[in-house]
């Protein structure tokens, strides 16, 4: 057997591969994304509980592993929206914001593709509506779309989740759609796909119902989230 004393040109070699020092090895732990989640309070149809507010309450008691959970409710309100969405933005530099809103069709989670500009006259919950029915920014855009791919990300979550549309979760299933509505859900999406349209989703969750839960929706967002951030 050969050792380090060896002589020759073999030894030579063998000491050129020979660490003076011992090599110390260290680990730099993953950065965690930071992902801001906002829901909403009630508002008409949901007067006593908003399920896109009780999603935040299931992804505080479980979190994410990676990911740095900024978890937000906002009232439903074109004042309280056009503040808080941008403050969210500038405080937490998100790698990811996610706003959740309920919608009237069961056992359906919409995945928005885009959000408009103006439109917007229904009265929020303080009787209100935003000048002019437009957005806040300053955005000359009257259509603004994400740049992540619903398609694609309901492909992914649909076969990650185990979604058949009929029995898991009492037929809980996940779709693209193109139209937000021109009420808070909209609005404040416009406002953060001005921010950052490579950052920013909105997603609608329907109300809880049998096998419909608010785990499984709560399951379902979760994972949205982390397909969207390379996360397995």
């Amino acid at each position: 057997m050969m050792g380090v004393n060896v002589t020759g040109e073999i030894g030579d070699m063998l000491t050129m591969c020979t660490p003076e020092n011992d090599m110390v090895m260290t680990y730099t732990p993953m950065t965690k994304k930071n992902v801001v989640v906002t829901g909403f309070g009630p508002f008409r149809g949901f007067e006593e509980e908003n399920p896109s507010s009780l999603i935040i309450d299931e992804l505080k008691a479980t979190g994410i592993d990676g990911v740095n959970l900024e978890l937000h409710k906002i009232t439903v309100a074109y004042e309280d929206v056009s503040k808080r969405v941008p403050e969210l933005w500038n405080e937490h530099n998100p790698d990811l914001v996610i706003h959740l809103g309920a919608h009237p069709v069961p056992k359906t989670i919409k995945y928005e593709q885009q959000a408009f500009s103006d439109g917007y006259c229904s009265n929020d919950v303080n009787g209100c509506t935003p000048e002019g029915n437009r957005t806040t920014c300053a955005s000359q855009d009257q259509i603004l779309k994400s740049c992540i791919n619903c398609d694609e990300l309901a492909r992914n979550v649909t076969e990650i989740c185990g979604l058949d549309g009929e029995t898991k979760h009492g037929g809980l299933c996940v779709k693209k759609s193109e139209d937000p509505g021109r009420y808070l859900c909209g609005f404040s999406y416009f406002l953060s796909l001005h921010q950052d349209c490579s950052k920013s989703l909105f997603i609608h969750v329907p109300a809880f119902e049998g096998e419909c839960t608010k785990e499984a929706v709560a399951e379902v967002i979760r994972e949205t989230i982390k397909s969207i951030l390379g996360i397995f």
